[in-house]
C-alpha cells in the first residue's frame, strides 16, 4: 500500500533525532511490504526572529536511511504563539505538497502522528483528495492542547471527529480523546515499540567501560529531556535520600538536555550528591542502549506521558524500570512484575523503589526476564507495523 506518512516530528539534518519513533514505525512498515513516503513540515520564522533560524538549512527533500522525505516549511512562533492558528498553518504548509505529491504518487491513505495539527490538517487534505486518514495520537495532542484555551480544545475535537480512525498510543490516552469528541469508529490503541535491533540486553561492564564508569557501584539510568514534566528535579531529590542513608549513594547516569540541566547540577551539588550524577548530554540514538546498559535500574519520574517509548526500549534492554504511574506508563510498566510504579512529585517513594530493587538483586533479575519477555511480545516496531497494517487495509478495502 502507499502510505504517506506526515508528521513534524522526524530526522533531518538539524536534528537527526526528532521523531526518531516515527521514522523507526515507518521503517518497520516498509519491511511488511508498504511503500511510505514522509512530509515533514519544518518550521520556518520571520527573518527577525532567530527561533528555528537553523530550520532554513533543512533541504527540501532528502532521503533518510532510504525512506524519501519532503519538507515544507511552515510558519512557526515561539511559546505557543501561534496559538489555535497551528492548525491553519499546518494546513498551509501541507495543502499543495500533498495535492502535488498524489498527482505524481497516488498515495492511498494519509498517516498522521499527533491529533493535531497534523492530523486536523490531514483531515481536511484528505477529504479532499478522498483518501482516508489514520492519525496517532501520543499524549500532548491529547492531554495539554486542550487545557490552552475553547479554541484549542474545539480543533482537538474536530480532530478526533473528522480523521477516519483516531489511534492512540494507550487506553489512557484513548480515553482521554473520546472524552474530548465523538470519534467516526472507535479508538484504537496501538502502543509504541522499540527497535530490537538497537535495544537487547547488552553486557553491563561494557556499558560501564565506554561511559568511564566504575564497573562495581550500583548505578541507575535515565534517559530523557532535562524539562520540569519529566520530574527529573524529583530524582535529584530522591538521589540525595539515598545518599543520607548510605556511605556512598548509587551512580545516576543522565542522557538528554533540557532547561533544567543546570538546576540539577546546583542541587546536587547543595546534597553533596554532584560526583555521583554522571550527565553524558545528548547521545546518539544508537548510544542510548549503552546508556540504558550500564544501569541495574531505569528510572523514568515523569509528571505525564502517553506510553513511553523510552520505557519500551529499557524493558528490551532487560532492565526493571522504576516510574511513576501516569497516565499510560502503568499499561507497560506492571508494578512489581516488570519494575515498580510510584506516585509523581515525591521523592520518598521514589527512593524507596530505587532501593528495593538495588538492594533486591534476585528480585531485580526476576523483573530483568518478565520484562525482556513482555517486550518482546508486545513492544516492538515489528508489532506495532503489524497492528497498523491491519488498520489500514479495513479502511482501504
Amino acid at each position: 500500500m502507499r502510505v504517506l506518512m506526515l508528521s513534524h516530528m522526524y530526522p533531518s539534518p538539524v536534528n537527526p533525532t526528532a521523531g526518531i519513533f516515527v521514522h523507526e514505525q515507518v521503517r518497520a512498515l516498509q519491511a511488511l511490504g508498504h511503500d511510505v513516503r514522509v512530509v515533514s513540515p519544518k518550521g520556518w520564522a520571520p527573518p527577525l526572529l532567530s527561533h528555528w533560524s537553523a530550520y532554513r538549512d533543512v533541504p527540501g527533500v532528502d532521503t533518510v536511511e532510504g525512506v524519501r522525505v519532503l519538507y515544507p516549511k511552515k510558519l512557526t512562533l515561539p511559546r505557543n504563539l501561534l496559538g489555535p492558528y497551528n492548525c491553519d498553518a499546518m494546513l498551509w504548509s501541507i495543502r499543495k505538497p500533498l495535492h502535488r505529491v498524489h498527482q505524481r504518487w497516488p498515495f492511498e491513505l494519509i498517516h498522521a502522528h499527533m491529533l493535531v495539527p497534523d492530523g486536523w490538517a490531514a483531515a481536511a487534505v484528505g477529504a479532499e483528495l478522498e483518501v482516508p486518514v489514520v492519525a496517532t495520537g501520543h499524549r500532548a495532542d491529547v492531554l495539554d492542547i486542550p487545557a490552552r484555551g475553547r479554541r484549542d480544545a474545539a480543533q482537538v475535537e474536530r480532530a478526533v471527529e473528522t480523521i477516519d480512525q483516531v489511534v492512540t498510543v494507550s487506553r489512557a490516552i484513548g480515553d482521554a480523546a473520546e472524552a474530548l469528541g465523538r470519534p467516526r469508529r472507535p479508538i484504537r490503541v496501538v502502543p509504541n515499540g522499540a527497535d530490537t535491533r538497537l535495544f537487547y540486553p547488552r553486557e553491563r561492564g561494557e556499558a560501564r567501560k565506554r561511559l568511564g564508569l566504575p564497573l562495581d557501584e550500583p548505578t541507575i539510568s535515565y534517559v530523557g529531556k532535562l524539562v520540569p514534566r519529566k520530574g527529573v528535579d524529583t530524582l535529584i531529590e530522591a538521589m540525595g535520600l539515598l545518599a543520607a542513608e548510605r556511605a556512598k549513594a548509587p551512580l545516576l547516569v543522565v542522557a538528554g538536555i533540557g532547561e533544567l540541566r543546570e538546576a540539577m547540577e546546583s542541587r546536587a551539588r547543595e546534597l553533596g550528591i554532584a560526583e555521583r550524577i554522571h550527565f553524558v548530554g545528548k547521545v546518539p540514538h544508537d548510544e542510548v542502549p549503552w546508556v540504558m546498559a550500564s544501569g541495574d535500574v531505569f528510572v523514568l519520574p515523569s509528571l505525564s506521558e502517553g506510553l513511553p517509548t523510552v520505557v519500551c526500549e529499557a524493558m528490551a534492554c532487560g532492565l526493571p524500570v522504576v516510574a511513576t504511574a501516569v497516565d499510560g506508563t502503568p499499561e507497560a510498566v506492571r508494578d512489581g512484575e516488570t519494575g515498580l510504579l510510584v506516585p509523581p512529585r515525591q521523592p520518598e517513594p521514589l527512593a524507596n523503589a530505587l532501593r528495593r530493587l538495588l538492594d533486591d538483586p534476585s528480585g531485580a533479575q526476576r523483573m530483568r526476564e518478565r520484562a525482556i519477555e513482555i517486550a518482546s511480545d508486545l513492544y516492538t516496531w515489528d508489532a506495532n507495523a503489524r497492528s497498523y497494517d491491519e488498520i489500514y487495509t479495513s479502511l482501504t478495502t
